[in-house]
């Protein structure tokens, strides 16, 4: 049998944030995640100095790869700030990228540290998306509008469209690109 890859703190991050996704922040046990990846819990305290800190580098990793990493793959492109919206909005949708909103909003609710950072997440969300609209040409009070509605949407359009097939969900993400950067 081949030796056992040893795990990352991404590996155990991205096994936490499934574990809040489907079992709430309360959920969230070292014991657990253990159980889940199938390594002792010693794998865990080589990466973390305890469950807060967890919850905490929890937060940092939401933040890095559900926003920051769509805000610095934009900001790399050289299209035109409707052809880098149009990416933007693709780019969430088939990377799942609001996956863990609803739990973290629901973390948020009764810890001040998780709503601080979601308060921070969703205004760098809508300032990203205002300012591509401002690009494309719109006063700053009309980006701001448009960037408020598209940003709720995609943080929303899997609850909004969810029995529809994912070509069907991208061709009205699209539409909604369209309609509101003419």
């Amino acid at each position: 049998m081949p030796p056992k890859k040893s795990l990352t703190k991404d590996d155990w991050l991205r096994a936490a944030m499934e574990l809040l996704r489907t079992r709430g922040v309360g959920g969230v046990r070292v014991l657990t995640l253990a159980q889940e990846l199938r390594v002792s819990r010693g794998s865990f305290y080589w990466h973390f100095d305890d469950r807060q800190y967890l919850l905490d580098s929890m937060l940092d990793w939401w933040e890095r790869e559900m926003t920051d990493t769509v805000i610095q793959l934009e900001k790399t492109g050289r299209a035109g700030p409707q052809r880098r919206l149009l990416t933007v909005a693709e780019e969430i949708l088939t990377a799942n990228r609001t996956r863990y909103d609803p739990a973290v909003r629901s973390w948020a609710e009764g810890d001040k540290k998780a709503a601080k950072v979601l308060r921070r997440v969703l205004r760098k969300r809508l300032d990203f998306v205002s300012g591509l609209f401002e690009e494309i040409g719109f006063t700053p009070a009309e980006a701001r509008a448009r960037g408020d509605l598209l940003a709720v949407y995609l943080m929303s359009e899997w609850a909004i469209h969810m029995d529809e097939s994912f070509d069907s969900r991208l061709r009205l993400v699209r539409r909604q690109v369209r309609l509101l950067s003419s």
